[in-house]
C-alpha cells in the first residue's frame, strides 16, 4: 500500500509544471446505432479508469489486457511482424536501417542517367542499381510547364512552426505547454493523434504526445526548440507512463524510431547534392520494412500490439502511413532531396524512370484499396485512429498547403467516385516486385457509402447526433467546403485559412466536450472520402506536381528552409 501511494504521488506531481486539466475529459459511451455499420469492440478511451482496475493499481498491479479481433487478411504483414513484441520490432528497425544504408551508399556511384535498361534484371533486386533518375512523362511535363506559365504555381512547403490559435489552445487546455507541443503541425500531428487514441489516463496520454514529438526531428524541430530533446527524454522516462498497459512497449519503440530518422537524416546530409530527382527501388517485402519505420510512430504500432491489437492489421495500418504522407508530396519529392517516396518507389516507376499520369493514377488506387477497410471498418482501432488524422494534419499543418495542391491539381483529379468501392490488402495490390497488380475486391456494402458529397453514412451519422452540431460543421470545413473551394478553380488565401482554422477550431471543441469517438468516425470517413469520392487525394498528388522548385535540392525542414531564406 505504501508503494502504491508513493507511485500515486510520484504519477501527480511528474508533470505538475504543464497544465492538463484540459486534457481530463470524459468520454461517453455512445448509443447503439450511432453508426450505421454497427461497429463494435471499441475500446475504453481511458482504458485504466474503472472500479477493477483502480483494485489492480492499489495491489501494484498493471490494467487488465483486453482481448481485440484478429482480422482476416494483412497475411504478409502478419508474417512481417510476427507478434509484434519490442525485439521483433528492433529487428524490422534495423532491417530498415540497413536498407536506407544500402540505398544511399549507391547513390555517389550511379551516373545521372541511371534508370533500368532492358537487359537489368528485375527478378532480384539484388541487381541494378538501388536508386534511380526519374523524370516526368512529357506530357505530364508539358502541363506543368503550361500551368506555371499560367502562374498556377505550388508555393514551397512551409516549415510548420507557426503557434495554433490562442482560442485553440484555450479549448485544449494547452496554452501552457512547452512551444514545441503548440505548433499547429505538432499539436494538429502528434498531439491530435494522441489525444483521439486515448490512452491508459490523462497524464500519460500527454506523456505519449511528448514521446511521439520524436516525429518531428525530420522536420528539424530539434534544431528550433532547444529544449525538445530533454522533453523528450522526460517523456521515455516516464516511471508512471512506464507502467501502464503498452508503456513501456510504446517508449521502448520510440527510441527504435528515433534512431532510424536521426540516421536518415545523416545520410540525406551527407548526400543531400545527388538526391534530386533520385528515387530509391525497392521491392514489396522491402517496402514495408522501410514504410514501418519511415512512419516514425512505432511507439503507437507497440503500445496497440502490447495491449492486444491485432499485430497484423497495426503492421498494415502504420505501413498505410507512409503513402498517406507521401500522397500530397509526390511533386515536390521530385525535386526535394528525398528518395524515400512510397509513389515514387513503386517498381511502375523505377523501372522506367518514367512518372506519367497513368502511372501515378494506378500506384494511387492500390493504396487507396489499402486504406478502406481502415478507415470504415476499423476505424476506432488505435493506430487506424493515427491514419485517419493524417487527411486533417495534411489540412492543418502549416507545411502542405493541402487546399492549394487540390485546387491546383484538381483539373487531373477524377470527378467521379470510385463505383464501387473497393478495397485489398498491401501484398495483393502489389506484386512481390512491387508492380501494381490492378487488383481489388469491392468494399463489404456495409462499409461502402453512395458517394454523395454528403453520403448516406454521414445523412445517417448526423441525424443520430443532432444535438451535436458541430459534427455537422467539421464536416463542412473537412469535405464540403473544401470540394466547393476547389470546384471554384480561383486561388483564395483568405478562404483556404478560414476552411483551415474553421477545422482546427471545431476539432478542439469536439474535443473539450468528450465527442472524441464521433470527431474520429467524421475524419475517417472523410479520409475514405478523398481517397476514393470525392478524390481530394488524387487532386493534391497532381497539384504536388506543380511545385515551383524553390526547394528543389534541399531537405525540406526547417534549419533547409531558413537557410535559403538567409541566401
Amino acid at each position: 500500500m505504501v508503494f502504491s501511494l508513493c507511485h500515486f504521488e510520484l504519477h501527480q506531481s511528474y508533470w505538475s509544471d504543464f497544465d492538463l486539466k484540459g486534457i481530463k475529459i470524459k468520454v461517453k459511451s455512445l448509443q447503439k446505432g450511432t453508426f450505421q455499420d454497427d461497429s463494435d469492440q471499441i475500446p475504453r478511451y481511458f482504458w485504466a479508469k474503472g472500479f477493477r482496475n483502480r483494485v489492480r493499481r492499489v495491489l501494484g498491479r498493471k490494467p487488465r489486457k483486453h482481448s481485440f479481433p484478429i482480422h482476416p487478411g494483412y497475411s504478409e504483414a502478419r508474417a512481417l511482424v510476427g507478434d509484434g513484441t519490442v525485439p521483433e520490432l528492433a529487428a524490422l528497425s534495423d532491417q530498415a536501417r540497413g536498407f536506407v544504408t544500402e540505398i544511399f551508399g549507391d547513390i555517389g556511384d550511379q551516373p545521372e542517367n541511371s534508370s533500368l535498361d532492358e537487359k537489368q534484371s528485375l527478378s532480384s533486386f539484388e541487381s541494378g542499381p538501388r536508386v534511380v533518375q526519374l523524370k516526368l512523362a512529357t506530357d505530364l511535363q508539358n502541363w506543368k510547364d503550361s500551368q506555371h506559365a499560367a502562374g498556377n504555381i505550388l508555393p514551397p512547403k512551409g516549415t510548420g512552426l507557426s503557434a495554433a490559435s490562442d482560442v485553440t489552445l484555450k479549448k485544449l487546455g494547452a496554452s501552457d505547454w512547452p512551444d514545441a507541443l503548440k505548433t499547429n503541425n505538432a499539436l494538429f500531428g502528434c498531439g491530435i493523434a494522441a489525444l483521439l487514441m486515448g490512452a491508459a489516463d490523462a497524464r500519460t496520454m500527454f506523456s505519449n504526445y511528448v514521446t511521439d514529438m520524436a516525429f518531428y526531428y525530420e522536420h528539424g524541430y530539434n534544431y528550433v526548440f532547444p529544449t525538445l530533446e530533454p522533453l523528450l527524454q522526460r517523456g521515455l522516462e516516464d516511471p508512471h507512463a512506464l507502467r501502464t498497459p503498452g508503456g513501456r512497449e510504446r517508449r521502448d519503440a520510440v527510441s527504435l524510431g528515433k534512431q532510424y530518422i536521426q540516421g536518415k537524416i545523416a545520410l540525406e546530409k551527407r548526400h543531400i547534392k545527388n538526391l534530386t530527382y533520385r528515387s530509391a527501388r525497392v521491392d514489396r517485402r522491402t517496402a514495408q520494412i522501410i514504410s514501418l519505420s519511415e512512419s516514425s510512430l512505432l511507439g503507437m504500432a507497440a503500445e496497440s500490439i502490447a495491449r492486444g491489437f491485432d499485430p497484423g492489421a497495426v503492421m498494415a495500418d502504420l505501413v498505410f502511413s507512409s503513402p498517406g504522407t507521401d500522397v500530397v508530396d509526390v511533386g515536390c519529392d521530385l525535386v526535394n532531396s528525398e528518395v524515400m517516396n512510397s509513389f515514387l518507389n513503386v517498381t511502375d516507376i523505377t523501372e522506367t524512370g518514367v512518372v506519367s499520369e497513368e502511372v501515378l493514377r494506378k500506384i494511387y488506387d492500390a493504396y487507396a484499396a489499402t486504406s478502406a477497410r481502415m478507415l470504415t471498418q476499423r476505424w476506432h482501432e488505435p493506430v487506424a485512429r493515427m491514419c485517419a488524422a493524417l487527411y486533417t494534419w495534411h489540412i492543418q499543418n502549416d507545411r502542405h498547403l493541402f487546399f492549394r495542391r487540390a485546387l491546383l491539381g484538381w483539373p487531373k483529379a477524377r470527378k467521379t467516385p470510385a463505383q464501387p468501392q473497393f478495397e485489398a490488402d498491401f501484398d495483393e495490390v502489389f506484386d512481390k516486385q512491387y508492380r501494381t497488380t490492378g487488383f481489388r475486391r469491392p468494399l463489404d456494402p456495409k462499409y461502402a457509402c453512395n458517394g454523395e458529397d454528403t453520403c448516406d453514412h454521414v445523412d445517417h451519422f448526423l441525424h443520430r447526433n443532432q444535438d451535436k452540431p458541430v459534427l455537422r460543421e467539421l464536416w463542412g470545413f473537412l469535405v464540403t467546403g473544401p470540394l466547393e473551394y476547389v470546384r471554384a478553380g480561383q486561388v483564395d488565401e483568405q478562404r483556404e485559412y478560414e476552411l483551415v482554422e474553421g477545422s482546427r477550431l471545431r476539432m478542439a471543441e469536439l474535443f473539450s466536450r468528450g465527442q472524441v469517438l464521433e470527431m474520429v468516425w467524421i475524419i475517417a470517413h472523410a479520409n475514405h472520402h478523398a481517397w476514393q469520392v470525392n478524390h481530394l487525394f488524387e487532386a493534391a498528388m497532381f497539384g504536388s506536381i506543380l511545385d515551383g522548385g524553390k526547394l528543389a535540392g534541399k531537405l525540406d525542414r526547417a534549419e533547409e528552409a531558413e537557410e535559403a531564406e538567409e541566401k
